[in-house]
């Protein structure tokens, strides 16, 4: 029996065991397997995976996961990608203690509750429940707060879903946000005098006419607009007297 044939009655019964563990890594020796990929295998049970004591990278996607019990010796591991399965309750994630990004789109979790064994997970930075790449989700997806209620159960995480969620990237999102909402509730004035020149926009048109979250929030947003303000001015003038100096020097 050649070896494909050999990992094909071993995977019959869609478990993983120490000869596909080999295989796929090329080690022979599973404490010096550091990084797996057991994608689309149709394993149901995960078997022997935890004799890899030093796995550090794992992807179980595409396949019939349910029950995530036997990952728990995983200390060491701090990328995991379960998407695509059947699981229902990630609690046993809570002891992967170095866990940084986790990918459980496209699995059963309905309820923001059931990620709450997560939350002392202190290096956890990125999770994905729904993926817009792969259109893959979960049914807690389908409330239109489970973004506000994950961050506020999860508040270290910085990518979710693929969106930046802390850091200065985050920042400006949220600046473009709030100036959105400004101009959506704002209205230009529909009469300008003639004998001087015309402003760009109306003098209330920066005032918020809709809700804001706090005061402290639209002060803010304000102080990083006229700043980023100030710098197009002095932009503008430095252009202004480059182009007066060239046009000197050509007469």
């Amino acid at each position: 029996m050649n070896q494909d044939s050999r990992e094909k009655t071993e995977l019959s019964g869609t478990r993983i065991t120490k000869q596909i563990l080999k295989t796929r890594s090329g080690e022979f020796d599973l404490e010096s397997i550091h990084s797996l990929i057991l994608r689309e295998m149709d394993i149901d049970h995960l078997g022997c995976i935890g004799d890899c004591t030093y796995l550090e990278r794992l992807d179980l996607s595409r396949n019939d996961l349910a029950n995530l019990r036997p990952l728990t010796p995983l200390k060491q591991l701090s990328c995991l990608n379960i998407s695509a399965n059947r699981i229902t309750n990630i609690d046993p994630l809570k002891e992967l203690v170095n866990l940084q990004t986790l990918n459980v789109s496209g699995n059963l979790i309905s309820s923001v509750d059931s990620l709450q064994c997560l939350a002392d997970l202190d290096s956890l930075s990125s999770l994905t429940l729904s993926d817009p790449l792969t259109g893959l989700n979960n049914p807690v997806c389908h409330s239109a707060s489970y973004k506000s209620n994950v961050m506020s159960m999860l508040p270290r995480l910085k990518v979710m879903d693929g969106e930046r969620m802390l850091g200065n990237g985050r920042e400006l999102i949220e600046l473009c946000q709030k100036l959105d909402a400004m101009l959506e509730g704002s209205q230009e004035s529909t009469t300008t005098r003639m004998d001087q020149p015309s402003p760009w926009v109306s003098k209330d048109f920066w005032e918020i006419k809709g809700a804001v979250d706090s005061d402290q929030d639209r002060w803010s947003a304000e102080q990083q607009f006229q700043d980023i303000l100030k710098s197009c001015k002095d932009l503008e003038f430095d252009a202004s007297r480059s182009l007066t100096e060239s046009a000197g020097e050509k007469t």
